[in-house]
């Protein structure tokens, strides 16, 4: 059986569901997954013991991958991807963030994380470079990656983010339970965190009974909680912050939540959204990025500004006086266009091609 490598060597849990999805794709399309990983993945996941993972580039050339799938950029991808495609396997890069370096970039990310930017996309270009195809995960990426990247590779597809879906067991109690209006992600100002904190304030000063979650890895912001308006109100904000969460863990904040915050200043395509999709949860979005590709006009989320907290509260009791039709949305869109098992045919035609033409 061929086998189809799926390599990620800068260990980032948000990375795992895509990396699964896709061998459960491989898997269905007649070929042999194996995984490739960096050493500091821990197996939070289950990865590692329900997957054949190698430990070495040579064990990877060993297997003689006709695919060999790189998820997120790391230093040690240029010479492993040489090393493959010299032993004949076609590179495949998922390419997150294509290049869109602005000076709102900065304002929104600060100088550290510009810089880190910068460097990531220095990284970048050789895999490009390399690549015997480019992935995007949405439409408007591919349109970034035209205007900045093309030079490096022409060889780009559009294909969505891929998950498997985690809450095909649950479908039918999927509303039960729901409660929060919830942030999930790093809270910070590129993920309009300051401006959700603005519509918890305004909530609270209102009256308005409704609870609110934030979720992340990530700690939160120093003195984020610190205005008066959130002691009396303790009870009804629940953090769950500051650690690397299990996939069940992360799956129960979406089963949990009336509505996901993706209010973003900043954003290519968001992982958030397809997972709050898949547990029935509508979103609040900006009108950048895929946000309106994904989301405008439907009845899964609402296109909103981050600087109109009422609108945005209007939108959740929308949300929240009607879960079962909204959730059943959330799903409809979450299978046709997130879920792996609806692009095994572009796949497959993807990896019938000779990928080094």
């Amino acid at each position: 059986m061929r086998t189809a490598l799926l390599v990620s060597l800068r260990a980032n849990p948000a990375f795992i569901q895509h990396m699964l999805a896709y061998a459960k794709a491989f898997r269905e399309l007649g070929y042999s997954p194996a995984f490739l990983l960096d050493p500091a993945y821990d197996d939070v996941s289950g990865l590692r013991q329900a997957w054949p993972c190698l430990d070495s580039l040579g064990a990877a050339l060993t297997a003689n991958p006709c695919h060999a799938v790189f998820f997120n950029p790391a230093p040690a991808n240029i010479r492993t991807a040489k090393s493959l495609k010299q032993k004949g396997a076609g590179i495949i890069y998922l390419y997150h963030e294509p290049w869109q370096m602005s000076l709102q970039y900065l304002r929104d990310e600060g100088p550290g994380a510009t810089c880190t930017a910068i460097l990531a996309h220095r990284f970048t270009i050789p895999m490009l470079r390399i690549a015997d195809r480019v992935l995007v995960g949405s439409r408007y990426a591919l349109r970034v990656y035209r205007s900045s990247d093309l030079r490096f590779n022409p060889r780009v597809s559009f294909l969505p983010l891929l998950y498997d879906d985690d809450a095909s067991s649950c479908t039918e109690t999927l509303i039960r339970g729901k409660k929060y209006f919830s942030f999930i992600g790093r809270p910070c100002r590129a993920h309009g965190f300051d401006q959700f904190l603005d519509v918890m304030k305004t909530a609270f000063l209102r009256g308005m009974e409704i609870s609110f979650l934030i979720a992340s890895r990530f700690p939160l912001p120093e003195g984020a909680l610190d205005d008066s308006i959130f002691a009396p109100n303790r009870s009804r904000i629940e953090l769950r912050c500051g650690r690397t969460m299990s996939n069940d863990e992360m799956n129960s904040c979406y089963r949990q939540s009336i509505c996901v915050w993706n209010v973003y200043r900043r954003s290519t395509q968001s992982g958030v959204l397809p997972k709050a999709l898949m547990f029935g949860a509508p979103l609040v979005c900006s009108n950048i990025g895929s946000f309106p590709e994904y989301l405008a006009g439907s009845e899964s989320g609402r296109i909103v500004s981050g600087s109109d907290p009422e609108a945005i509260l209007e939108a959740f009791r929308t949300f929240q006086d009607l879960p079962a039709a909204h959730a059943e949305q959330c799903r409809k869109l979450f299978l046709s266009t997130f879920y792996y098992r609806a692009h095994l045919k572009e796949l497959s035609h993807l990896l019938s091609q000779d990928l080094h033409t």
